[in-house]
C-alpha cells in the first residue's frame, strides 16, 4: 500500500545493476557539513544544466500532486522548489521511505555488536516470538521471509489496529520458504523496529534521535505515548517531525516518519558519505555498502533490492533509493555525488503511474539527466 513502484517478478535472470567493484563513491573532503543547514550554490558551478533542470521543474509543476523537488550536488543545495501546498518547513509522512531509516537502526545494532550477524534467526533474536521459525534477519531486511501478506485492503487495516503487530503479521503464515521469493510486506519491515526495541529496551525513535537525527541537526521529538485511533482516516492526519507508533508504542518501521524535504536530504547525504557525518561515524561504511548491495535482483521490471533500499539505473547511472507511497523518494547517485529528494501529496497519496504526469521515477531521471 505504501510502495510507489508496481509490478512483479517478470524475469528469472540475474541482471546486476551495480558493477562488481561497487558504486563509484565520492572521495573528497567536504568543505562543510549541513548540520546547521544546507549551503546553497549555483547549479552551473556544480555541473548541472539549468535548462535541463527547468524541464524537470516543468514536469513537476504539471503534476498537481507534486510538493517538493530538491537536488544536492557535491554537498550543496543547488536546486529547491516547492509546489502546491508544499513548503520548506512542511513535515509530512514519508510512508515507506521510513523503511530505510528502520534499516539504519538495525545497522547501529550490528555496528554496536548488539547483534552479531544478519544470518541470525529472528526466533533467537526475539525469543518472545518463536513463530519466526526459520526466518533470519537477512530475510526480513530483504523482504524474503515468505510471509503471506496483503499490502492494502481490510486485512491491512486489521493489522494496523491489532494489539501486537509482530504477532498479527506472523499469524498470516508463509506462502514461501524463507529466502525463496521477494514479497514486499510492511509486516516484514515492522519486525525491524521491534527487534531494535526488544534487543536494547530502548525505543527505536529514541535511538534514532540520539544516534542519527541529533548529530545531523534534524529537529525531532518522539511521541510520549501511542495515539489511539478509531479510523484509518484519523490515522492519516499529519504530524510534525516525529514518528508514529504501533499499538505497543514501538515506532512503525514501515511508515509514519514525518520529516521535511531538507531533512530527507540529510539522510541521503549520510548514505552518500558511507555513514560519515562531519567528524563522526554514524553508520559503518560496511553497513552502508551491504545495505545498498543487490541481495535480490529483477523485481518490478527494473529494480534490485538491498536492505530496505531499492537499487536501479537512473539515466544510466547506478543509484539506490528509499521509496514511499505516493512518490516520496530519497535517491542517491554516488558517481554523480548527488542526492535527489521528491515529495508528493502525502495525506491523500496516489500511486505514481509510469508514462503519466504523475511519474516519480521519470522526474528523478530528468534531474539526473541535467548533470553534465
Amino acid at each position: 500500500m505504501f510502495l510507489s513502484i508496481h509490478g512483479c517478478n517478470t524475469d528469472d535472470s540475474d541482471e546486476i545493476i551495480v558493477p562488481t567493484a561497487g558504486y563509484v563513491w565520492p572521495d573528497k573532503e567536504r568543505p562543510y557539513w549541513p548540520t546547521n543547514g544546507w549551503e546553497t550554490a549555483p547549479m552551473e558551478a556544480h555541473d548541472i544544466d539549468p535548462a535541463k533542470m527547468e524541464l524537470a521543474n516543468q514536469f513537476a509543476r504539471n503534476d498537481e500532486l507534486s510538493r517538493a523537488l530538491l537536488v544536492i550536488k557535491d554537498g550543496y543545495l543547488v536546486y529547491e522548489n516547492y509546489y502546491g501546498d508544499g513548503g520548506v518547513n512542511q513535515s509530512t509522512n514519508l510512508w515507506s521511505v521510513t523503511k530505510s531509516f528502520s534499516s539504519a537502526l538495525v545497522g547501529i545494532l550490528i555496528d554496536d555488536h548488539t547483534i552479531g550477524s544478519t544470518d541470525q534467526l529472528m526466533a533467537d533474536l526475539m525469543s518472545q516470538y518463536p513463530e519466526f521459525n526459520e526466518i533470519r534477519l537477512s530475510h526480513v531486511l530483504t523482504q524474503t521471509t515468505g510471509l503471506s501478506w496483503a499490502e492494502e485492503g481490510p486485512l491491512w487495516v486489521a493489522w494496523i489496529f491489532s494489539d501486537d503487530w509482530v504477532a498479527a503479521a506472523l499469524a498470516r503464515g508463509q506462502i514461501h520458504n524463507p529466502g525463496e521469493q521477494f514479497l514486499y510486506s510492511s509486516g516484514n519491515s515492522h519486525f525491524l523496529t521491534s527487534l531494535v526495541y526488544y534487543s536494547t529496551g530502548i525505543k527505536p525513535e529514541i535511538q534514532a534521535k540520539e544516534r542519527l537525527f541529533d548529530p545531523m541537526g534534524i529537529p525531532f521529538e518522539p511521541l510520549s505515548q501511542p495515539i489511539t485511533y478509531t479510523s484509518w482516516e484519523g490515522y492519516k492526519a499529519p504530524l510534525n517531525q516525529t514518528w508514529r507508533q504501533d499499538t505497543k508504542g514501538i515506532a512503525c518501521a514501515s511508515f509514519g516518519l514525518y520529516l521535511t524535504a531538507r531533512d530527507m536530504a540529510k539522510f541521503g547525504f549520510l548514505y552518500l558519505n558511507k555513514g560519515r557525518w562531519d567528524n563522526q561515524t554514524l553508520l559503518s561504511a560496511n553497513w552502508i555498502e551491504t545495505s545498498t548491495s543487490e541481495h535480490v535482483t529483477n523485481i518490478y521490471g527494473r529494480y534490485s533490492y538491498g536492505y530496505q533500499w531499492y537499487i536501479t539505473l537512473v539515466a544510466g547511472y547506478p543509484a539506490f533509493l528509499a521509496s514511499g507511497f505516493g512518490g516520496q523518494i530519497i535517491g542517491v547517485v554516488p558517481s554523480l555525488d548527488m542526492v535527489v529528494v521528491l515529495k508528493y501529496e502525502a495525506e491523500n497519496p496516489v500511486h505514481p503511474k509510469p508514462g503519466t504526469v504523475h511519474d516519480d521515477m521519470h522526474l528523478f531521471e530528468l534531474v539526473v539527466k541535467s548533470a553534465l
